[in-house]
C-alpha cells in the first residue's frame, strides 16, 4: 500500500510488513543474522554487527516491538526522484516510536545524506523520533550512544 507521508503517523505501523529480505552469500562483505528479543519474544532480522547493536540497545530499554525495513520512502530532491529503505521501526514501551538508520560513517556516501535527511523529514511530519547520529557511528558503541542521548526509561 501507499501512503503520503503526512498520513504515515495515521497507519498501523504493526500491519507493516519488511520490505525487503535478508540474504546471506560468503561473498558479503556484511555479516546479516537473526537476534532473539526477550521484550518482543522473537526473533529480528539484522543485516550488520552495528545494526545487531542497535537491537540489543532497544531490547535492553525494553522497546514494545521492532519493525525491520519498515517502509520504502520515495521522494524528489534537485537530483531527481529517489528512495530509501530505513532500517529500523521501534515502538517504545510508552507509545514513542523512534525511526532508525545504522550505518559507519566510512560507509556513509554523498547520496545517503540525501536520503537520511528526507528520512528525518518525514519522521519528524510523522512525529517520530529519528536519531540521525546513529548513523555515523563508528567508534562509540549503539548501547553508549543511546544512553546519552536519553532513550532510557523516563527520558
Amino acid at each position: 500500500m501507499t501512503w503520503p507521508v503526512r498520513d504515515m503517523a495515521s497507519v498501523p505501523v504493526l500491519s507493516s510488513r519488511m520490505i525487503r529480505g535478508f540474504t546471506r552469500r560468503a561473498d558479503q562483505g556484511h555479516r546479516p543474522g537473526l537476534q532473539f528479543m526477550v521484550s518482543t519474544g522473537r526473533l529480528h532480522g539484522f543485516e550488520s554487527l552495528e545494526e545487531q547493536q542497535l537491537l540489543l540497545a532497544l531490547d535492553y530499554f525494553g522497546v514494545a516491538e521492532v519493525l525491520p525495513q519498515p517502509f520504502h520512502l520515495d521522494f524528489e530532491c534537485s537530483e531527481g526522484e529517489k528512495w530509501h529503505v530505513p532500517d529500523f521501526l521501534a515502538v517504545m514501551s510508552d507509545g514513542r516510536l523512534w525511526l532508525f538508520d545504522v550505518r559507519p560513517e566510512i560507509l556513509i556516501e554523498g547520496e545517503d545524506s540525501v536520503k537520511f535527511a528526507a528520512t528525518a523529514q518525514s519522521a519528524s511530519a510523522c512525529g517520530w523520533r529519528y536519531p540521525e547520529e546513529l548513523s555515523r557511528i563508528e567508534r562509540e558503541t549503539v548501547v553508549s550512544r543511546l544512553v546519552r542521548d536519553g532513550l532510557r526509561a523516563g527520558a
